[in-house]
């Protein structure tokens, strides 16, 4: 659904309400605070609240009346309830069910992101199972990482992510994009059930472990009479073990999701009702411009914009910026009166044999953390002859500012602070909390504390913690 608002100019700024998208692999709840002013727009201020999302169910007939909650939508759409009492679902569904905590936090997480999510796969007339994909992949947490340099909600492998068209540039991964992601990977899932004939455990198996892995599995299995494989072949299947119990692990939550009186006390309660909005951008602005004209809230558009890693570097128009739905219409006029945000001025430096990044990053009077954001750069190693990209922070709100490098006798403005926002780790074999903190450049007592962890409680493979 479309909305227009145009103003005396005739400008244009579409609202497109979210629908949701997939790919493959390969906060708290402050009270709503009313604005004082009402006759002043402009000093709207919003608390940060976690959305539940979209216009798109509200004309969806199916929906029941009792169900206020989106678990509640979600079991009523799912399609493959009669594979939930396969003796390894049920093992898996007795592991989460011993873990209320776990998955009371892993659904608060989901609130800003899986309605919007389950739009898109009801759109697409696809299983609601898989609305609960990203919980096994992510933890619902957008800026997921995995030591496989797997990343975001759909934990969305670096080769696939360019065979399915996510951009991948300096200061934008579309991996963390959630509207271009979720597309993305419902894309590859539809791929992948058409590859294995529509059986949606082998498409799932292969969004896991890649579609060559399962083809080998194929190999080693005998067809039936009539040369197709057997239903329930994926079950027979010699997979890697973190795949044997992937496909168990969705199907065991939605288990637990189809169980009413289960979902109803041990499940974050999301209310089933529209929240996230996308506006499309129909110029290039700075969200940092935009939050500070419309007081709107910096954490909230962060959280749902994962994709943009500085808020100060002008997004161009086509961006699909997501936006809770009760500010929308407010935060589409803010953008609509903006000025366009200049083009971002860059420099190009080719690196020189013994060269530091903290050498190039004071020369330009810019910092090492920007200069690794901008060009997705990992850890602080460089390679001589490379290119790097500098951004010369050149202010997005004054045409007239710009920074000069640090041998100049210009004076350096608009020093970029940036502030290091947790990311998600999967724990590997073999890890512990002293070799993630040593790796990430952490303490053993922030992980402990990030986490709300004890001690002496062991880490598992495949587990997500929080690093900072």
């Amino acid at each position: 659904m479309e909305k227009r608002l145009s103003n005396k100019n005739g400008l244009l700024v579409i609202f497109t309400a979210i629908l949701a998208f997939g790919c493959t692999h390969s906060p708290t709840h402050p009270d709503l605070s009313v604005p004082a002013d009402q006759n002043n727009l402009l000093t709207k201020k919003v608390d940060f609240v976690n959305p539940p999302l979209n216009d798109y169910l509200e004309k969806d007939s199916t929906t029941h009346k009792d169900d206020h909650l989106i678990w509640q939508h979600i079991e009523n759409n799912f399609a493959l309830t009669n594979l939930y009492n396969h003796p390894r679902v049920v093992q898996q569904k007795d592991k989460y069910l011993s873990q209320n905590n776990y998955l009371a936090k892993v659904t608060k997480r989901s609130e800003p992101f899986i309605y919007f999510v389950l739009n898109e796969i009801i759109n697409r007339q696809m299983p609601a199972e898989l609305a609960i994909l990203p919980i096994v992949e992510s933890g619902y947490y957008p800026r997921a990482r995995s030591h496989a340099r797997a990343e975001g909600l759909w934990q969305i492998m670096p080769f696939t992510a360019q065979d399915l068209g996510l951009k991948r540039t300096a200061g934008y991964d579309g991996r963390h994009d959630v509207y271009a992601s979720t597309s993305a990977a419902l894309d590859y899932l539809s791929q992948m059930h058409n590859l294995f004939n529509g059986d949606w455990l082998l498409a799932l198996a292969a969004y896991n472990a890649g579609p060559q892995r399962v083809k080998r599995a194929l190999k080693n299995v005998s067809m039936n009479e009539h040369g197709a494989y057997d239903k329930d072949i994926y079950w027979n299947l010699h997979l890697p073990r973190e795949t044997l119990n992937y496909v168990p692990k969705i199907l065991a939550l939605s288990s637990i999701i189809n169980d009413r009186a289960t979902n109803q006390t041990i499940l974050h309660p999301i209310e089933n009702k529209p929240y996230l909005a996308s506006i499309k951008l129909s110029k290039r602005i700075s969200p940092a411009k935009l939050i500070q004209t419309a007081a709107a809230n910096e954490s909230e558009i962060k959280l749902l914009n994962p994709a943009i890693r500085n808020l100060k570097t002008p997004v161009a128009a086509g961006y699909n910026l997501l936006v809770p739905k009760r500010d929308a219409e407010f935060l589409a006029l803010a953008i609509e009166n903006m000025d366009e945000a200049p083009q971002p001025n860059w420099a190009r430096h080719k690196i020189s044999r013994g060269e530091s990044l903290g050498g190039i990053a004071q020369r330009y009077g810019t910092t090492v953390h920007a200069l690794r954001e901008e060009n997705n750069l990992r850890n602080n190693t460089i390679v001589a002859g490379r290119t790097l990209r500098v951004p010369l922070q050149t202010s997005a709100y004054s045409k007239s500012t710009r920074v000069t490098p640090s041998n100049s006798k210009a004076p350096l403005t608009h020093t970029i602070k940036t502030i290091d926002e947790p990311y998600m780790y999967v724990v590997a074999l073999g890890d512990s909390f002293w070799k993630i903190a040593n790796r990430n450049n952490t303490t053993v007592k922030r992980l402990i504390e990030l986490n709300d962890r004890k001690a002496n409680q062991p880490l598992q493979p495949g587990e997500r913690i929080l690093v900072d």
